[in-house]
């Protein structure tokens, strides 16, 4: 059977290592068998040579505009053609296929979100239950939406915490394909933990903070979030403050995890929050 582009078999077998999601992987052969038809149609120099090294940035860019201008791709869909492209680019650079990354200098654009970063608890459920996002993106999610900060979540013996709460229907299928994706690496690393390298490399079987800061800028573009611990925890816990407002003191403490030292500050995050509201309001 030919290929739809170039290098697709080793590319595809990588994404298969990589432990890409069934759904990504077709979101990447149908982006990039697109692309390809197109630069055969649109690009002579390429058409004429059908040579990667005849495929520049402004390739790149004639292709994503043409996605917007012709096809009105939304700025999010549009995120995603670009981030399969950079992946795939990023892997024949990588492997030294080529000398030039044509996607190197091309961002994705903000997305313009129903809910902005201060309510994005509410998109949990619709987070948890997209395919694109790699399943420690998602566990994040969901665990900072229990009220742990990332440093528990890294830590060892963590998932001993999770054994009293509570999970609704959403969250269950989720881990369910997070035991599923664990389930291999927990066998070869011998342990119970669940952030944990995907390679081993070193003595510690453990996911570092800089590593999953990888997996969560990846995931950016494709929620539609600043995937940020720091923001998001403090986000998460001001949205619990302003959608408890008359929930007792006691309650709060042991929903968020926090002593009265901590509610106290984010007590005052949340005024000024409150503040800046007002001020917006009235201008």
């Amino acid at each position: 059977m030919a290929a739809n582009f170039p290098y697709e078999k080793s590319f595809l077998q990588q994404l298969q290592a990589d432990n890409k999601q069934a759904q990504t992987i077709t979101q990447y052969q149908l982006t990039l068998t697109d692309f390809f038809t197109y630069e055969q149609h649109f690009n002579p120099t390429y058409h004429a040579s059908g040579l990667l090294a005849d495929i520049s940035e402004n390739d790149i860019k004639a292709y994503l505009d043409m996605l917007k201008t012709q096809r009105q791709f939304k700025t999010s869909t549009l995120n995603k053609s670009l981030s399969n492209l950079n992946g795939y680019f990023s892997f024949l650079f990588a492997h030294r296929t080529i000398t030039n990354l044509p996607t190197f200098a091309i961002k994705g654009q903000p997305v313009p979100s129903e809910q902005p970063v201060d309510d994005w608890p509410v998109q949990l459920p619709i987070l948890l239950a997209n395919e694109d996002l790699h399943v420690y993106t998602r566990a994040f999610l969901l665990f900072t939406c229990k009220s742990f900060t990332v440093n528990e979540m890294l830590a060892p013996n963590f998932y001993q915490q999770l054994q009293h709460l509570t999970f609704s229907a959403g969250e269950q299928v989720f881990l369910e394909k997070f035991k599923t994706f664990l389930q291999p690496l927990q066998a070869d690393l011998n342990t119970q933990d669940l952030f944990l390298k995907q390679r081993k490399r070193g003595v510690d079987p453990h996911l570092s903070l800089a590593a999953l800061h990888k997996y969560l800028g990846g995931d950016s573009q494709r929620a539609g979030l600043p995937l940020k611990p720091v923001l998001l925890r403090q986000s998460f816990v001001l949205w619990v403050l302003r959608e408890h407002r008359t929930t007792p003191l006691a309650d709060i403490m042991t929903i968020l995890r926090l002593d009265i030292a901590s509610l106290g500050y984010y007590q005052n995050l949340l005024r000024k929050q409150d503040l800046r509201r007002l001020k917006a309001n009235q201008a």
